[in-house]
């Protein structure tokens, strides 16, 4: 037994050239292959054949009839990552700029060195806003920013210790 036909129960009061319209406005690729969906499944073209019309797998042109068929609103991208971001210029340059010339000492935190957990923290003392360490990570890394090891450099020593160091070290046989 084989799966149900999917099928556009009502256009919600739309003529196809009404959609083919929207279709030609929408800047939206998401919007785009919906409603295209919509239209060649209202046209009868069987699923597979609009899976390799529009580039989309089964599943997804199985969501975009069956949220058609629920309400015509679906057709705008709710998935995420269309939603404006917090950040201004005024907190990039100032994360710019903490990162560059500035140790996390300078602001009471008791690391030596900035981290994104850090810096998201520093944000959100600062402005108020909260980022998780991933996006300030991400950020970073479009500003150019990147993870280097430290390179080690040995203490300052007094010279004169340093003699007597090694002249100790020879007689335990570790020179």
């Amino acid at each position: 037994m084989g799966r149900k036909h999917l099928k556009i129960k009502t256009l919600h009061g739309y003529k196809i050239e009404q959609l083919q319209n929207k279709v030609n406005e929408t800047n939206s690729e998401y919007t785009r292959s919906f409603l295209l969906a919509v239209i060649m499944s209202y046209n009868g073209l069987h699923t597979n054949d609009i899976m390799k019309a529009l580039g989309k797998s089964r599943p997804a042109i199985t969501r975009y009839i069956n949220s058609w068929n629920e309400s015509p609103k679906n057709i705008i991208d709710q998935r995420g990552g269309n939603i404006p971001s917090d950040l201004t210029d005024e907190i990039v340059d100032n994360i710019k700029d903490i990162v560059t010339t500035k140790k996390p000492s300078d602001f009471n935190y008791q690391q030596s060195t900035w981290t994104c957990a850090l810096i998201a923290q520093y944000v959100e003392d600062n402005y108020g806003k909260k980022f998780s360490r991933e996006w300030i990570r991400k950020l970073l890394k479009k500003l150019g920013f990147s993870y280097k090891r430290g390179l080690f450099k040995p203490t300052k020593a007094d010279p004169e210790m340093q003699k007597q160091f090694k002249k100790n070290g020879n007689f335990f046989g570790y020179i």
